[in-house]
């Protein structure tokens, strides 16, 4: 079971892996291979789409995805706080330098800047194309168990590259587990998050620099123990994930289909575009 959670807007790694060690659903008894599959094509789609009623739909789509998972829907809304916060980051720089029509405007250091229909619609498609991927990939982690993640990640990535995407991955879990150490030990002092930007922003790169030192030299022990333990520096599979059905290509085959319907409408000629 997973450690208390530190904050429930950032995901916690031990929970998603919980999740999909545990649950069992018809998304769950999905081949992974599927769904890493379609994985790909809903990064895919997410690039290539530029259509909002197209964008609403697969957001809609992967949380139809995630909800047959029977996978907490509050879970998921406290998680989208991160990539909400990091668009908005970026498309404030950008939602004022868009042409159209002006919903408002005002004047900053003799600069008039100008609200229009255009820079909404950025913020609403870039918050929906984050969205959409993050549904979908925090989904394929909380119903994947690891030794498949691992399979998958030694057939399609090259080496070494397979056996660093499995170590970062299982870093996260001691970055996050020091976060959590951390913000524990401020607490049992009488701490807080203090208020005020300044101090706050201090207190907050105090407490990421020691929980990434902490979850270093933590990982360091790890990779001693390993070694002591005869790693070599790959991972043997003791698993193997079963073939798809034909349930499985027909269904990547429609995905297929409608990414083809999609690029081409975008790049050659304008099917299904509102």
């Amino acid at each position: 079971m997973s450690r208390k959670s530190y904050s429930r807007h950032i995901p916690d790694f031990r929970l998603v892996t919980h999740y999909a060690e545990s649950r069992r659903s018809l998304i769950h008894r999905m081949n992974p291979w599927t769904k890493a599959v379609l994985l790909v094509f809903v990064i895919l789609f997410v690039i290539i789409i530029q259509d909002p009623y197209l964008l609403a739909i697969l957001l809609v789509a992967t949380v139809a995805f995630y909800a047959a998972a029977r996978l907490p829907l509050t879970l998921l809304l406290g998680w989208y706080t991160l990539p909400v916060f990091f668009v908005l980051t970026l498309a404030v720089l950008f939602m004022f330098s868009e042409p159209g029509r002006q919903l408002a405007s005002f004047t900053l250091l003799g600069t008039r800047i100008a609200l229009t229909e255009n820079g909404i619609l950025l913020v609403v498609n870039l918050l929906m194309r984050a969205l959409a991927a993050v549904t979908f990939s925090l989904a394929f982690f909380m119903t994947t168990r690891y030794t498949n993640i691992a399979v998958i990640a030694s057939k399609s990535l090259p080496k070494p590259l397979d056996n660093i995407f499995l170590l970062s991955y299982r870093f996260t879990f001691e970055t996050s587990d020091e976060v959590a150490d951390v913000l524990d030990a401020m607490r049992s002092r009488s701490g807080g998050l203090v208020k005020g930007v300044s101090r706050q922003t201090k207190m907050f790169a105090g407490i990421i620099g020691l929980a990434f030192v902490h979850a270093f030299e933590r990982a360091e022990r790890i990779a001693k123990a390993m070694e002591a333990r005869g790693f070599t520096g790959t991972f043997p599979m003791t698993e193997k994930i079963p073939r798809m059905s034909y349930g499985d290509y027909a269904l990547i085959g429609l995905v297929a289909l409608a990414l083809a319907i999609v690029a081409y409408s975008r790049y050659f000629n304008n099917l299904i575009g509102w």
